[in-house]
């Protein structure tokens, strides 16, 4: 078989987990890595890049900086190369855009190994290395990182009614319609499904009619972002909640709840003041009704519009509601990529999830030579923080240390060590 081309490691998805890898294996000559991107940019979430989206972490939370503070491709080093870290550090005293962030990753792709347009279609085994067939041909690989990410949660009873007047959060600003005069029904209370509710009530795309909004977590809390809940961010953490059972682990991470689903503090202020202008301070005619405790059940057609069926989740009470706008802010969830499909039955799985090893391997029955790791996959195994970017740089420079097999990455001083001299066997209750 002819192949187009091979590779050390390669990275399937160019989001910020296998950009990170990327950047922080740039300086060894030994670990050459190839990233494949089915998109045509390494845009982040464009759906959702507001103008005014402010990254959750601190900017120093980047590609690379917790891990290697003198790594080229810092978000410090990008605001150098392009003349602005002066008036960055003046004008973000507080924050950091998600925007500017945007801007700082296609910078670094562009400097990295990293391909466009390329859809990875199967991955396969010969005997001896990865054989990853894709749009533009098939690629020959030792290793193997998968960073996906995850894909939008879309409810059973929704998916036949995708278009024009129902969306995921993730499309929404990919949506060119008038909203003005329209009657909206926003699913989700956590901080996309308030970045939408502040986009609908900014009058953007026209200020709608009416805005049903519920969600049902126990209200519309602000996000636990105090210092104690966010050591649950720590590599420490990581390796604490790793020696846990299953049960165990699901147990913390119900418990770090309010640390993972939420709204800024901030964004919510600006959503109650912009609800009170509009009700007493601007001529306008908006009716809107906010529910905690209320999901959405199912949905019907009517006319150009739905009837939306709503329940109580304390009473199962159920009542109708007619939307013209349903938006799904409800969140993204893992699901195991199809072109992995030929190896499937090599894969051990706990569930709908692989399993994982503490330095992310996934425990497959193939050669040791040949190895696959997860990125943003592990969190029923890692903990609340794994699809975070808190620890982006770090969960690279273990993989990094595990495929080199030494610690060319110091995790020591950050507390925690790893034994990368022996095949870690996942320990599963």
């Amino acid at each position: 078989m002819d192949y187009k081309d091979s590779a050390r490691v390669l990275g399937i998805g160019a989001g910020p987990a296998n950009l990170s890898l990327a950047a922080l294996a740039e300086p060894i000559p030994e670990l050459p890595v190839t990233v494949l991107e089915s998109r045509n940019s390494v845009s982040w979430h464009p759906g959702l890049l507001w103008s005014d989206s402010r990254l959750q972490v601190s900017g120093v939370k980047d590609l690379v900086t917790l891990a290697d503070p003198r790594n080229r491709f810092s978000f410090l080093n990008f605001l150098h190369e392009h003349g602005r870290l002066y008036r960055h550090l003046i004008a973000n005293a507080d924050h950091v855009s998600r925007l500017e962030f945007d801007q700082y990753f296609t910078w670094a792709a562009k400097m990295l190994d990293v391909r466009l347009e390329e859809t990875v279609k199967e991955v396969d085994h010969d005997g001896r290395r990865f054989v990853v067939r894709t749009t533009d041909g098939t690629w020959i690989a030792d290793h193997l990182v998968l960073g996906i990410g995850q894909t939008p949660y879309i409810p059973d009873f929704a998916r036949p009614f995708i278009g024009p007047h129902l969306w995921h959060a993730a499309h929404h600003l990919d949506q060119g319609r008038s909203l003005a005069d329209k009657d909206v029904l926003l699913v989700g209370g956590g901080q996309s499904g308030a970045e939408i509710a502040m986009d609908l009530i900014s009058g953007r795309a026209g200020l709608p009619r009416q805005l049903t909004w519920v969600t049902g977590q126990r209200g519309f809390t602000p996000l636990d972002e105090s210092p104690f809940s966010s050591e649950w961010f720590n590599p420490q953490f990581v390796a604490y909640f790793h020696e846990k059972s299953r049960t165990q682990r699901s147990t913390l991470l119900a418990q770090q709840s309010p640390a993972d689903h939420g709204t800024s503090q901030q964004l919510l202020q600006r959503i109650y003041k912009r609800l009170y202008e509009i009700d007493y301070l601007t001529p306008h005619t908006f009716r809107h009704s906010l529910m905690s405790g209320v999901e959405l059940a199912d949905l019907s057609r009517l006319g150009n519009g739905f009837t939306c069926s709503l329940q109580d989740v304390v009473t199962s009470d159920k009542w109708d509601t007619t939307a013209e706008i349903v938006v799904l802010a409800t969140g993204f969830g893992r699901q195991l990529p199809c072109f992995m499909e030929p190896l499937r039955d090599r894969l051990p799985l706990a569930g709908d999830e692989y399993v994982v090893e503490r330095d992310y391997r996934i425990a497959w029955d193939g050669p040791d030579t040949n190895r696959i790791y997860v990125q943003n996959a592990a969190r029923s195994s890692h903990g609340v923080a794994d699809p975070n970017l808190s620890l982006a740089a770090w969960r690279s420079a273990v993989i990094i240390n595990s495929l080199l097999r030494r610690d060319h990455y110091p995790l020591g001083q950050q507390g925690i060590t790893l034994d990368l001299s022996r095949s870690e066997q996942p320990h599963l209750p």
